[in-house]
């Protein structure tokens, strides 16, 4: 959720840190191969937390619905001719606040699942 929810601060912030980051020498946290990083590893993180969430504790499917929500908007700002209809950013930051609500409702249901004390 952490990570989810750096990455829609990031993607939101960029458009204004962005002339800021190199004179600091944070340059590097605006360059297209650390956002694709970083994306892989938020959707990595999330898909092994919302299938443990899923198969061990609640059978829920609203989380991994919102999920795919999720790598759907950050799917779309990597195509360039629909980043021209929506900005990146916005695409990227509404990606980063989906997963992290895919999160917060998959901790929901994992704590508040009253029949899987014996997982």
């Amino acid at each position: 959720m952490v990570a989810s929810t750096t990455c829609a601060v990031h993607c939101f912030a960029a458009p204004v840190l962005i002339t800021l980051a190199p004179l600091i020498g944070l340059g590097f946290l605006f360059e297209e191969s650390f956002e694709n990083i970083a994306i892989m590893g938020s959707v990595g993180l999330a898909s092994l937390s919302l299938i443990w969430g899923f198969s061990q504790k609640h059978r829920q499917l609203k989380p991994l619905f919102i999920f795919l929500l999720a790598v759907v908007f950050f799917a779309l700002s990597r195509v360039e001719s629909f980043s021209s209809i929506v900005s990146e950013p916005v695409l990227m930051g509404l990606g980063g606040l989906t997963l992290a609500t895919s999160h917060f409702i998959n901790m929901k249901l994992c704590q508040s699942c009253h029949d899987c004390e014996t997982h």
